[in-house]
């Protein structure tokens, strides 16, 4: 990843942080489904260099900065984030488009979308139909199942689906890496992807 913009929140009375967040997120979303492949896959990645996971007494916080990556500088004038974010131009700070600057990376991470694992009784209804199970056999089989620990560590931005006008966490994972490795670099359309290494600095 050659390129990157960064774009930093900037919170107020009237607007709060999380409230900024969704907006920021939405905006971008559709900003890449514009730019998007017959694949639904885009060029642009998102980053996050003031991530944290829950620990201690910290709360999991998904920062108040994110850096788009390129490969290719024109993918990111054709995205053309300033465009997409205008109305919330108030509360943002979008820097000019920048080279990496390879002495500054001090290693590379991933970031992917974590989907929240099922609700119980929707795992029990499908068991039951599925496999053919009584709902005893399909309880049972459920019955020492609880959301992990990691996946409540982890920050999310609260996001509204617009197909199915319903409210869901987009929950951020990151994912350290020992190096940059050769790949398809190709995002969903939020930006994510567990499998692609980004520069950090």
């Amino acid at each position: 990843m050659n390129y990157y913009q960064d774009i930093t929140l900037l919170p107020s009375d009237d607007i709060g942080m999380h409230f900024l967040w969704s907006k920021v997120m939405m905006q971008l979303h559709l900003a890449l489904v514009e730019i998007q492949d017959a694949n639904q896959k885009a060029p642009v990645a998102s980053s996050f260099p003031n991530y944290r996971e829950a620990a201690q007494n910290k709360p999991a916080y998904v920062g108040n900065k994110i850096r788009l990556f390129a490969t290719n500088k024109a993918d990111l004038e054709r995205l053309n984030i300033q465009k997409w974010m205008n109305r919330l131009e108030d509360y943002l700070h979008i820097k000019s488009i920048s080279e990496v600057d390879p002495s500054k990376v001090q290693g590379y991470e991933s970031f992917s979308r974590l989907r929240k694992p099922g609700n119980v009784d929707y795992m029990i209804r499908r068991r039951m139909k599925g496999l053919d199970k009584s709902h005893e056999e399909a309880s049972d089989y459920f019955k020492d199942y609880k959301v992990s620990d990691n996946f409540k560590r982890l920050p999310f931005i609260q996001m509204k689906s617009l197909q199915k006008d319903r409210e869901f966490r987009l929950v951020v994972k990151r994912k350290t890496l020992e190096q940059a490795v050769e790949t398809d670099f190709v995002f969903n359309t939020y930006g994510l992807n567990k499998d692609v290494a980004l520069p950090k600095f």
